[in-house]
């Protein structure tokens, strides 16, 4: 499983990358693109700190602009990977206490939740793609099977 988990970050990372890329070129009010943006972000940040008992640097949906975009995911992204890679089998298992944003308090395993992080995306990702095909702006291709091709081209 980790090294799914790894791969699903991999792609994450380039996902995001696209979009932002995407978002960068686009003419018109971004302000949708980068909202949905922002909150994949900063939806990894707030477990990143949960898992490390730490606040987080960020509210649910920040505001963001393109360069601090940037800036954030390239610091979330090297701190998921470092998490990823010092990864155990059994460390999947261990249960992860934390309360959310309405301040319930909940046990999770850290398998779980890390699969969370890592699909959550793909639903604001897809709803950035949306809000650029309304500005008139070209959509980017994140899908995974893309990443798959592209990575082994």
């Amino acid at each position: 499983m980790i090294e799914q988990l790894q791969r699903l970050a991999r792609h994450g990372e380039w996902a995001d990358a696209r979009l932002l890329n995407a978002a960068r070129a686009a003419a018109g009010d971004r302000a949708t693109v980068l909202r949905e943006l922002a909150h994949v972000r900063a939806a990894q940040e707030i477990w990143l700190s949960r898992i490390e008992q730490r606040a987080a640097a960020l509210p649910v949906w920040p505001t963001l602009g393109l360069d601090e975009l940037a800036a954030a995911g390239a610091a979330i992204d090297g701190a998921l990977r470092t998490l990823l890679d010092g990864l155990t089998a059994d460390a999947l298992n261990q249960e992860i206490v934390y309360k959310t944003s309405a301040g319930v308090a909940y046990r999770t395993a850290l398998g779980d939740i890390l699969l969370h992080v890592l699909t959550h995306g793909h639903y604001h990702r897809g709803k950035a793609n949306a809000a650029l095909r309304q500005i008139g702006a070209d959509a980017a291709n994140v899908d995974f099977i893309t990443w798959i091709r592209e990575a082994n081209a």
